[in-house]
């Protein structure tokens, strides 16, 4: 389990909405709004550069202190949406947070280590999920939560949600089974082949083409 960083992102007041805020796409400022739990939904802007940077950073997952008119909260980021061709930020959802609430995030999964039955060639690890939700305050969400596959020595070890190591006092998220399979052991499959078999494929080869 890795531990947040603390980021910092400047946001201003937006006016335009609609079809206007392309205006401000192509000044290189993203349109966004912040909204929660007993707050008034609020248009803001965000300039896109600082955006990215921060999103690169975070994984989507930090806790992020907003300043706006002289005033400082915490948020996430909830939703983002992107250009379908340019893959670029065009607006975003960030929802300010209570510090002392817990909040529901998705975190990503990091696979570490080799698993021994995988090196000695008796199947491949399979990365059944990439993230996890999970119920923590919002101070202890990690940036990302390591499963270790090293564990897997044979087909009969499997790991699942409950054996992730989640921050203290974090819980899987609602609707999240603790039976969840996270990794598992794809065993390879072998056909054995005979001498008769072996001789198949060149005779096929040495016949004539299918016409197209």
């Amino acid at each position: 389990m890795v531990t947040q960083e603390k980021m910092t992102l400047a946001l201003s007041p937006r006016s335009v909405q609609k079809k206007k805020v392309r205006a401000l796409r192509r000044e290189g400022i993203v349109p966004a709004v912040i909204y929660g739990k007993d707050v008034a939904t609020t248009l803001v802007q965000v300039g896109k550069k600082d955006l990215e940077l921060l999103y690169k950073k975070m994984h989507g997952t930090s806790i992020i202190e907003a300043a706006l008119e002289g005033k400082k909260f915490p948020v996430l980021i909830h939703e983002v949406q992107r250009d379908k061709l340019s893959g670029s930020i065009t607006h975003v959802d960030f929802m300010k947070v209570d510090l002392k609430r817990e909040v529901t995030v998705e975190v990503p999964l990091n696979f570490v280590g080799i698993s021994p039955a995988e090196k000695e060639g008796k199947g491949k690890v399979g990365h059944e999920a990439t993230s996890i939700s999970i119920k923590c305050s919002p101070a202890d969400i990690p940036s990302e939560i390591e499963v270790d596959v090293s564990v897997i020595q044979d087909k009969h070890v499997v790991i699942h949600a409950s054996e992730l190591k989640l921050p203290e006092g974090a819980a899987l998220g609602h609707g999240v089974s603790p039976e969840k399979v996270i990794a598992i052991l794809a065993q390879a499959k072998f056909t054995e082949v005979t001498a008769e078999g072996e001789g198949a494929p060149e005779q096929a080869a040495a016949g004539p083409a299918e016409s197209e």
